[in-house]
């Protein structure tokens, strides 16, 4: 990637994942919130770093409160197709889960930046709605495209407000760098 020659993306599902090679340094953006299983989490990423290995976590969080995204009915669909089987980690949470990886760093991003981001993208979305909609239809079918593009925008104005609460510190954007233990 950009002419980076030590580097290996990888995009697999974390609950199959398992890899008998070792990495420096992982890095994981925006997909800790769909997990559950921290313990069980941080024991794998620690098992595929090697003895000074580190782990950078970029991910979502309330600064207080942690809550599940759970599907109740059908209004639920934030929680179904956006958040599917996650938490709203509290800024802290991570923390708790030490038993294999050390926190050497913790800080936090203020939510403005993620709520001005959010608001780019529906602008982004909405420019170039003439070109999205083909891509929704193949997607999501014919008789969907429209549902989804109406998802999509109230994601992102969800997202806006949500980050932009309380002038963006009330949800922020954690960021957390771990060593091996």
């Amino acid at each position: 990637i950009r002419g980076i020659q030590n580097l290996t993306v990888m995009t697999v599902n974390i609950n199959d994942f398992s890899i008998d090679k070792t990495f420096d340094r992982v890095v994981s953006v925006e997909m800790f919130e769909h997990m559950r299983n921290y313990q069980k989490l941080m024991k794998k990423v620690s098992d595929c770093l090697k003895p000074d290995g580190k782990l950078f976590v970029h991910i979502f969080t309330h600064k207080d409160l942690a809550y599940k995204f759970e599907v109740v009915d059908e209004t639920d669909w934030m929680s179904k197709y956006f958040f599917t089987g996650g938490i709203m980690p509290s800024d802290d949470l991570l923390l708790y889960f030490n038993e294999h990886l050390s926190i050497e760093q913790h800080w936090h991003v203020n939510g403005m930046h993620y709520s001005k981001t959010s608001e780019a993208w529906l602008r982004n979305m909405d420019k170039h709605k003439s070109e999205i909609m083909p891509l929704f239809e193949e997607t999501y079918g014919k008789d969907h495209a429209v549902k989804w593009w109406v998802y999509w925008r109230i994601f992102y104005l969800a997202c806006a407000e949500l980050w932009g609460y309380n002038n963006g510190e009330e949800w922020i954007v954690s960021h957390y760098l771990f060593t091996k233990k």
